[in-house]
């Protein structure tokens, strides 16, 4: 295969096209952040981004994008804020992750969110995790119907979302809300929950929160920011910004307001967004990697993700990474997740995996 290392602003429409139908022929790549579109923004801040582009019989057989760190370490696309990252092929396509690092003078390669579906990542992963979703291929009553049955999360959110509407006023969403009013709310909500966890916001560094900027201004059918905002009445009780392609939301950073949380409005707003997905034609939701409580609850379906890092063997990057693939593995067998939680966390700060500066 031959290799060609290009930046975001180069890509061309062959790559273009290669692009899209890599992502329309597999499922697994349907997020947002696989998108042309992203990595144009992410490129447009970060001049450390760059697409790799493998050819094979002259044709284009993988696209690959990344960040590119010092001491040769590559990182995943928008680093903390990736929440998918991997190559873009044909499903079941196994990729030689050593011709890309030769090809970009790096030594390694660490990655938290890539699709377990690519086999190069799963062979090389120490842990393993979902990303939940809701599939809303037969619509949204399918959805809520099969849920309320199921669980009585869902039961208890209709009698709080009246118990909202009666004390507040009627329920309205707007689905992608750009007023600076809104936007300054969530930022000031976001902040607080945080800070009472002792952590910071991601937004509020510099290239993150311009890389955010840049979403919420676009607008096209391929990539759009979606910032929705749930009122009661005339008085905002949660927002969330993610991003759209034409059939799938990503739900990336939710907020809301602590005065009303014995309503559950953040939970409201998803019932309320799910409905407007389905009315809007698009077919699924995707929660993100986590097994938080409304998570489970919800969702209808899932993704498998791995963890771990390609590396060249026989480098000052790759034998570190080598070790700790091991020591985790053994870890893996204890009783319990707290000891190989910690170790990953601590490899992790180590290591600087998946993280850019």
């Amino acid at each position: 295969m031959q290799v060609d290392i290009i930046r975001p602003d180069e890509i061309d429409t062959d790559v273009e096209v290669a692009w899209r139908g890599f992502q329309a022929s597999d499922p697994d790549l349907r997020s947002p952040f696989f998108t042309p579109e992203f990595c144009r923004i992410v490129g447009a801040v970060r001049a450390d981004t760059r697409v790799a582009v493998l050819h094979e019989g002259g044709d284009i057989a993988c696209i690959f994008a990344y960040q590119h760190q010092r001491f040769g370490r590559l990182a995943p696309l928008a680093g903390q804020i990736s929440d998918y990252h991997g190559f873009l092929a044909r499903p079941e396509t196994t990729i030689d992750m050593g011709l890309i690092l030769r090809a970009a003078g790096a030594q390694a390669y660490d990655y938290n969110h890539a699709p377990k579906s690519q086999q190069s990542f799963a062979a090389q992963a120490f842990r393993e995790t979902t990303s939940p979703l809701v599939d809303l291929s037969h619509g949204f009553q399918s959805w809520f119907d099969a849920k309320n049955a199921e669980t009585r999360a869902v039961r208890d959110l209709g009698r709080k979302a009246r118990k909202l509407a009666r004390e507040n006023g009627e329920l309205r969403l707007v689905a992608n809300d750009l007023s600076e009013d809104a936007w300054a709310q969530f930022l000031d909500w976001k902040r607080e929950s945080l800070a009472a966890q002792g952590a910071s916001f991601i937004l509020d560094v510099p290239w993150a929160r311009d890389i955010a900027r840049m979403v919420r201004e676009t607008d096209t059918p391929g990539l759009g920011g979606m910032t929705s905002s749930l009122y009661a009445g005339d008085t905002l009780v949660a927002v969330h910004f993610g991003m759209r392609t034409d059939k799938t939301l990503h739900w990336w950073f939710p907020a809301y307001s602590n005065e009303h949380r014995n309503v559950s409005p953040g939970l409201v707003q998803i019932v309320e967004v799910l409905r407007h997905l389905d009315a809007a034609g698009m077919t699924e939701l995707d929660f993100g990697r986590g097994d938080q409580r409304y998570k489970l609850d919800l969702m209808n379906g899932a993704r498998r993700l791995v963890e771990g890092s390609l590396e060249r063997p026989i480098s000052p990057l790759g034998a570190p990474r080598r070790i700790r693939k091991s020591l985790q593995s053994m870890l893996a067998r204890l009783p319990g997740p707290a000891v190989p939680e910690f170790t990953r966390r601590a490899g992790d700060r180590i290591l600087g995996a998946g993280r850019i500066s």
